[in-house]
């Protein structure tokens, strides 16, 4: 047997030996000679169907080299005719083609699958590293009797780590969980552990700044890499695209009902999910109330986002609350607080089919902020600064320093309120409501990622599923917290909990969550950053006067092409 010339009969056998040692089978019962019904060429592909007698079960492995999966189709002696009819049957099929092409066009594979699934409905699956190649997809199919008989075996064997990590029956098992943030840790040690006592967990915490490299270097070698880690929203999609992480399709497939959207589009990359998160941060506006009731006349949320609504909208709203306050009220301190809601408003990526494009809404973005430095609608400051916090907690004054500038609104996601805004404004405590603002957008957040080339697949594929997932845990946690969780259920389950007196008793996680579910995250791309940084330079050399939007859009085009190798459209 051989996938792509490479042989494979060593890791066919030891994966009838996993089965047996899953099914408490003495491994002798592996020695008896397979019967192999067929074995196809298709060139540098091969399409091939073994029955194998192992007394107490029987078994038929299905292996096509060119999708790099191996089925093992699992049955009771009183059911192995049936097998060996369908195993018939396949090679019929298999040989009723002269090409891959049209074995793949003919959708011979999945019209086998589908037979394997009326014969044994009960399907378990993993991911199995072979020596000599790299991990290959395995699903097992079970015929109810069979499962039924060895139920407790299986389950154990799988619970324990299956192909990937299985051991002694009842030994425990070790993850090795790395980190920039302490929120991994805290949530492995108050929930996980305490529900999988036999797991054993090696934390490493590393600093943000050292992450992304130091985790790269220990990826790319083939021993010592971690089995489960923490990705950040500036290094996220610089793993998803690696290659370097497992992909987790099984489990998203599992749980994909009950979980935000978004999130999972960031981390999926050319049709596979490779990180997933237990949490969202979408993007929202806090607003003054007291601003709000003096030059729009309302401070009631759903009044107020009639105002911002939209960007232009937005714009006008600042330029009317500029006017009636003499200059003496901003909407925001800079318009950089604006570039998250811009990009969230976009249709396309940066790159699109290999070329660098400009989105009509980051051309308005330029247009925004020179706009907004032009009338004063802003503080003038920057996102960050000192006056960027003076201004939450109205201490915030004019270049002279005798008139006092009130700021209107923060463009913020739920660590920014509890974090920044509630820390920063303490004086304007109860002054402050939330309304959706001008578009949907996120900022922040961790997903949790496994290694490719993890001896423990199936474990870090369930750790993480639990994480991000398990309805209980995950009910406590938020409650605890005021985390927006990523399952949707619980979140339907806690969101009415919440009465925030920094907001005037307003419900921010009903808010945030409404909000999570029109958060677009598929546009998101590794090169993001880099793009952005540069595209930020030439907002600023635009709004400064120095040079035409034209211009400033060239130079920028060039800036990228130079250092990513990225032409424009």
């Amino acid at each position: 047997m051989e996938f792509n010339g490479r042989k494979m009969l060593p890791g066919v056998k030891r994966l009838v030996l996993v089965l047996c040692l899953l099914c408490g089978i003495s491994l002798h019962a592996a020695a008896n000679d397979d019967i192999q019904v067929f074995d196809v060429d298709f060139g540098n592909e091969k399409v091939c169907f073994q029955l194998r007698d192992l007394d107490e079960i029987k078994l038929a492995l299905f292996a096509d080299t060119g999708r790099l999966e191996i089925d093992a189709v699992v049955c009771a002696p009183d059911e192995y005719g049936q097998l060996k009819k369908i195993a018939y049957e396949s090679k019929v099929l298999v040989k009723s083609v002269e090409s891959h092409t049209q074995y793949e066009s003919s959708k011979i594979y999945q019209e086998i699958v589908n037979k394997f699934k009326s014969f044994a409905p009960i399907v378990k699956e993993d991911y199995m590293d072979f020596e000599d190649f790299g991990f290959i997809k395995i699903s097992f199919f079970f015929t109810k009797s069979v499962y039924d008989k060895h139920k407790d075996e299986f389950e154990e064997g799988f619970a324990n780590g299956g192909l990937s990590g299985l051991g002694p029956k009842g030994s425990p098992k070790k993850l090795t969980v790395w980190s920039f943030t302490d929120e991994l840790e805290d949530l492995t040690e108050k929930y996980y552990k305490p529900a999988h006592p036999k797991m054993e967990i090696e934390y490493k915490g590393i600093p943000t700044d050292q992450f992304p490299d130091a985790l790269e270097s220990q990826l790319v070698k083939d021993s010592g890499t971690p089995d489960v880690f923490a990705l950040e929203t500036a290094f996220v999609r610089r793993f998803v695209e690696s290659g370097l992480l497992l992909p987790l399709d099984d489990i998203y497939k599992e749980i994909k009902d009950k979980m935000d959207d978004y999130p999972m589009q960031v981390a999926t990359y050319n049709g596979h999910v490779y990180a997933m998160s237990w949490q969202t941060y979408p993007g929202a506006m806090f607003y003054r109330r007291s601003l709000a009731r003096k030059y729009l006349g309302t401070d009631d949320p759903k009044e107020v986002q009639k105002y911002f609504c939209d960007l232009d909208t937005f714009i006008d709203t600042a330029r009317i609350i500029r006017r009636k306050s003499y200059g003496s009220c901003r909407i925001t301190v800079s318009p950089e607080d604006l570039f998250l809601a811009y990009k969230g408003a976009r249709k396309n990526p940066w790159i699109v089919n290999d070329k660098l494009t400009i989105d009509p809404a980051m051309s308005s973005y330029m247009e925004a902020y020179k706009i907004m430095r032009d009338e004063n609608l802003t503080a003038g400051a920057y996102q960050w600064s000192e006056e960027w916090f003076l201004g939450m907690n109205d201490r915030l004054f004019d270049p002279i320093g005798d008139n006092p500038i009130d700021i209107f609104c923060y463009m913020l996601p739920p660590w920014g309120l509890d974090y920044v805004l509630k820390l920063n404004g303490t004086y304007t405590s109860g002054d402050w409501a939330m309304c959706e603002g001008p578009s949907s957008w996120y900022w922040g957040g961790t997903w949790i990622a496994a290694s490719k080339k993890t001896k423990n697949a199936k474990q870090a594929k369930e750790m993480i599923k639990y994480l991000v997932s398990d309805d209980e845990y995950l009910t406590k946690y938020a409650k605890s917290t005021g985390d927006i969780v990523g399952n949707i259920n619980v979140q339907k389950k806690v969101k009415d909990s919440f009465a925030e007196p920094y907001l005037s008793g307003q419900n921010p996680y009903e808010k945030f969550a409404a909000i999570s579910k029109k958060v677009n995250g598929s546009l998101d791309q590794s090169s993001d950053q880099m793009i952005e940084s540069i595209f930020r330079e030439a907002v600023m050399d635009y709004a400064d006067g120095g040079k035409s939007k034209k211009k400033a859009l060239r130079d920028f085009a060039k800036q990228v092409e130079m250092q990513l190798g990225i032409r424009s459209n």
